[in-house]
């Protein structure tokens, strides 16, 4: 790493940064535009030039922050994913209709291929995706749903999942659609409901929350995390 290569983060416009990806935000899941972004950066400056970005960024992509503040390159982030969703595949296997609240493509490209006889049916985490194009990344046992379908879709081979943020406590950080996806009538028409644990502990950067981002104890209230 050059220490040019390193220092140009300090001048990197946040702004401008998350201008360049809130697509990869929007279409494949903030917890995955952060890695991919940890990967490029990584590659350009090591692990001093990903530190000053992730304080550049604080504000703006917190997210990216508590993944640096693991210490995980990008190839170590990389096995912890799919050993996760090696386990996940074992807990869901049994399912043959999965509801997945939020896309977050690290996880489900893996996913959706493991288990080719389940059905997928993704809720958007935002409104701005394209679904055509989001669609295209995924085998055909994938489709997107509005949350309002979410309760015809329950039942006894029906599971409900979505994603634990930095789960510390009783909170944890979600995308704010998982409030209007569950409550007590989700709860009794679905036989599991599991919240699946991205990060594990916060560090300082969620403190300052993004839009992306809420928090409560209604998460692990609600959800059986794993």
């Amino acid at each position: 790493m050059s220490k040019a290569a390193a220092d140009s983060v300090i001048d990197v416009d946040p702004e401008g940064v998350m201008r360049t990806i809130s697509a990869l935000i929007s279409e494949l899941g903030a917890f995955s535009a952060a890695l991919i972004l940890h990967d490029t950066v990584y590659q350009m400056t090591r692990r001093e030039g990903a530190v000053r970005l992730a304080e550049t960024l604080a504000g703006h992509f917190p997210l990216y922050g508590e993944i640096i503040e693991t210490d995980l390159s990008p190839a170590e982030a990389e096995r912890v994913i799919r050993e996760s969703t090696d386990r996940l595949s074992e807990t869901l296997k049994t399912f043959s209709s999965i509801v997945v609240v939020g896309i977050e493509s690290v996880i489900l490209d893996n996913l959706t291929r493991k288990l080719p006889e389940s059905r997928f049916y993704l809720i958007p985490h935002s409104e701005t995706l394209e679904a055509e194009r989001v669609l295209a990344n995924f085998p055909p046992n994938v489709r997107l749903i509005d949350v309002r379908e979410i309760m015809e879709l329950g039942g006894t081979h029906s599971v409900l999942l979505s994603y634990a943020f930095c789960e510390m406590l009783e909170d944890s950080f979600i995308y704010p659609v998982t409030f209007r996806a569950v409550g007590p009538d989700v709860r009794s028409s679905y036989n599991r409901i599991i919240g699946l644990k991205l990060l594990s502990g916060y560090n300082r950067y969620l403190d300052d929350m993004a839009p992306l981002y809420s928090t409560r104890q209604f998460f692990t209230h609600q959800f059986g995390i794993i």
